[in-house]
């Protein structure tokens, strides 16, 4: 049994299906994010663990009690939204003791408790200043502290850090990270940021069109995607689709796009099946002259994006299939100009497999987080 269990929840508007029988568990102290594209359904099952909609069939559970009919003033939860929704007329500390006085809290150790909280978010002088004299990273902050104060036993996050700058989704990312660990209070983050979701969860549920896509360890999803919609949604990769053979007893696809692509040994795949390969870019290899190793092939550069810690060459097979290589640093810029022939290699142990999937045909609210 989980701290927190989600239940084959479902949650239908009209003939719409936002959430299709979703189940997870998250244990105590975890960190679990929901990970997907915009319509995925990650926001409406995030709102149906705090009690703001109902599901439609299904079960949430906390510390074993079914809490799917209560409202969300009696589930002991703290939530932090994308916009932070502080009290502009209130200054930091009233904005952060706000759930302790709607609890009857005392104003001594009322501000005892905020204090506390604003150390904890390392903002100790701010209590009495109003909030838009913070920055975003502040105010952000401030709420989190307010979902603390309180000790809840569960924390909800919905895409707080989207309306940040990069350095300081960077910075929050840490800061999150390390409060969660401090205090040790389950976590449910939902997130459309890949780096997000890997950085800082234990755990990541990706969604698609309503629907639980795979749930596991980040290192294990990154690896080890069990659809096409995860290999193609994870990670920067080229995708090619075909048929395996077992040329001399060793897995090889032979990809619409008229290469042989040879598998490693170990490949979870059998002669017949089709098959989806995705070539992740940071393992591929580019080279000026055609290397003496399997799945070396032709293709030309049409783009090449200097990115500062790497450079990401995209480049065109000749039936126009779009392959990208990532290479770290610099050198390669001064190797290759848009318009080269060049080499591309994918050693057999690094291709990642992913069984061709069908996503269906179901109905899914257009714009549904």
């Amino acid at each position: 049994m989980g701290y927190l269990e989600v239940e084959h929840v479902t949650k239908r508007f009209g003939d719409v299906v936002a959430v299709d029988d979703v189940s997870f568990t998250a244990e105590e102290g975890e960190f679990v994010s929901l990970l997907g594209p915009s319509g995925c359904g990650k926001t409406t099952t995030l709102r149906m663990i705090a009690g703001l909609e109902t599901p439609s069939e299904g079960d949430v559970r906390i510390q074993g009690e079914a809490v799917t009919d209560q409202p969300p003033y009696e589930r002991d939860i703290g939530m932090v939204f994308q916009h932070y929704a502080l009290f502009p007329h209130k200054t930091v500390g009233e904005n952060v003791g706000f759930p302790l006085k709607m609890r009857g809290v005392g104003s001594a150790e009322r501000r005892e408790r905020v204090a506390e909280a604003l150390e904890m978010v390392r903002l100790p002088d701010t209590m009495d200043r109003d909030p838009d004299e913070l920055s975003g990273g502040q105010q952000q902050r401030v709420a989190l502290a307010r979902a603390l104060v309180f000790e809840p036993d569960l924390l909800l996050m919905d895409e707080p850090l989207s309306a940040l700058d990069r350095v300081l989704r960077q910075q929050m990312r840490i800061e999150v990270e390390r409060i969660q660990e401090e205090i040790g209070i389950t976590t449910i983050y939902v997130t459309h940021d890949q780096m997000e979701a890997f950085s800082m969860s234990d755990t990541v549920v990706v969604l698609d069109e309503g629907r639980l896509s795979q749930q596991g360890a980040p290192l294990d999803i990154y690896e080890n995607p069990t659809s096409e919609f995860v290999g193609d949604f994870i990670g920067q990769s080229s995708k090619l689709t075909g048929t395996v053979t077992a040329e001399s007893g060793t897995p090889t696809v032979q990809t619409d796009a008229g290469l042989s692509l040879v598998l490693s040994e170990s490949a979870d795949t059998e002669p017949g099946a089709d098959e989806t390969v995705f070539l992740r870019a940071e393992k591929l290899g580019i080279h000026a002259e055609q290397p003496e190793q399997d799945n070396a092939f032709q293709a030309t550069i049409k783009v090449i994006n200097y990115l500062g810690e790497k450079t990401v060459f995209h480049c065109e097979l000749a039936d126009g299939t779009d392959v990208t290589v990532s290479e770290q640093g610099f050198t390669a810029v001064d190797r290759y100009e848009t318009g080269d022939t060049v080499y591309v290699t994918a050693p057999p142990d690094v291709l990642v497999t992913a069984g061709s999937s069908d996503r269906g045909n179901r109905t899914v609210m257009e714009g549904s987080p």
